[in-house]
């Protein structure tokens, strides 16, 4: 009878293992979901914008807006009937001072394909350009539409109209906390805004509030900050368009 019971027993404990490592498993797999759900940033965007047909001319210039605000040095690559869209990008950019003009490289790329017989082939030759672009004096500033709403956020806080907010009220405005800043960016911030007078202008609120916004912070972080901390309205009515300028990249 013992020896059934012990044979009971480790029958048992190998079906108990296995159990729990079933349950570690799932334990895990939930960690990464919620891990992954947690998030509130996009992925890394590299520095290098190869402009393709798929996407609208203003999703390359979000695109490479943000990647200025962390890269001192973008590299923009155009081929064949995109070239002329990617020359309107780096116009745009040099205009609005995000980026300056480094070096233009041209040339034909040739691709190889095989035929359905096995046999290499080259393809038609397409003309390709290479912009080299190093950021400009506006690079590092946030643009469009979080500048418009980081200027609401100054225009509500300047009830009388001055055209100034004392720096004491904008560091109780606890921007860091909203815009879920860093303990590097929060560091960088309260420097910055030392080196000014006491008196904050729209132009430093701006670069003040660009410290504060990480280039990567999802654009539902960045709405939500805006309702919940600032009372701001982000979407519905007029706040359509706003709510089409600025959307998280996949």
């Amino acid at each position: 009878m013992a020896e059934t019971a012990t044979a009971a027993a480790a029958d048992k404990q190998p079906e108990e293992e296995t159990k729990n490592e079933t349950v570690k498993d799932v334990e895990a797999s939930e960690d990464k979901e919620v891990k992954k759900e947690d998030t509130i940033y996009d992925a890394d965007i590299p520095p290098r914008i190869i402009v393709g047909r798929t996407h609208p001319l203003s999703f390359y210039v979000d695109r490479a807006r943000r990647v200025f605000r962390i890269e001192d040095e973008v590299h923009i690559q155009g081929r064949g009937d995109n070239i002329a869209t990617t020359c309107k990008l780096v116009e745009t950019l040099k205009r609005q001072k995000i980026a300056d003009i480094t070096k233009i490289s041209t040339g034909m790329n040739i691709e190889s394909y095989f035929t359905a017989q096995g046999d290499a082939k080259w393809g038609q030759p397409v003309a390709i350009i290479v912009f080299t672009l190093k950021r400009g004096e506006f690079g590092k500033y946030i643009a469009d539409y979080q500048q418009r709403k980081v200027i609401e956020v100054f225009e509500k806080e300047d009830a009388t109209q001055t055209g100034v907010l004392a720096a004491d009220k904008v560091e109780a405005l606890d921007m860091g906390t909203a815009f879920k800043a860093t303990e590097e960016q929060v560091a960088e911030a309260k420097k910055y805004l030392a080196s000014v007078d006491k008196s904050v202008d729209l132009p430093t609120f701006i670069k003040y509030a660009s410290i504060l916004i990480h280039p990567l912070l999802k654009a539902k972080v960045f709405k939500e900050a805006l309702n919940t901390s600032f009372g701001l309205d982000v979407g519905g009515g007029g706040a359509k368009k706003d709510d089409d300028d600025m959307d998280d990249i996949e």
